[in-house]
């Protein structure tokens, strides 16, 4: 008997969406499924143009989001046999997810978000509970 596939369902948080441009809140939705896909014993090395594929992106996309995600010490890309696994480390996302939940302003979410991460190239776990209460209290 065929064990039926149970579909995977991954919260889109609106956050993630308010906070990043749209290829990088969907590119860290696709690193977050290739972290559990790993997690249940898949094989998660791909060529590049597997996950461009998948992803719908363009190669500079791709780049400029892995290198900033790597910036944010979300990801880790490691070269195996001339490709690159990626490993995402959800604690990381976690936090940021908590980061991006935090306002429902999206103004102050989006200014936050790009000061901290584009301009100060900061990393997720830099940012203090302080600075999540402050964007809590900011006015819509």
């Amino acid at each position: 008997m065929k064990e039926k596939k149970i579909p995977t369902f991954y919260k889109f948080y609106k956050g993630l969406m308010m906070a990043f441009d749209l290829p990088e809140s969907a590119f860290m939705v696709y690193m977050a499924d290739l972290d559990a896909l790993r997690n249940l014993g898949h094989k998660t090395v791909r060529p590049l143009n597997a996950h461009l594929n998948h992803l719908g992106f363009g190669r500079r996309t791709f780049d400029r989001c892995v290198n900033k995600c790597i910036r944010m010490g979300l990801l880790e890309r490691v070269s195996i046999d001339g490709m690159y696994d990626y490993f995402w480390d959800m604690q990381v996302y976690d936090r940021l997810v908590r980061i991006v939940s935090s306002t429902n302003s999206y103004v102050a979410l989006r200014s936050f978000c790009k000061k901290v991460f584009d301009e100060e190239g900061r990393s997720v776990v830099s940012v203090t509970d302080d600075e999540i209460c402050r964007l809590r209290n900011t006015m819509l």
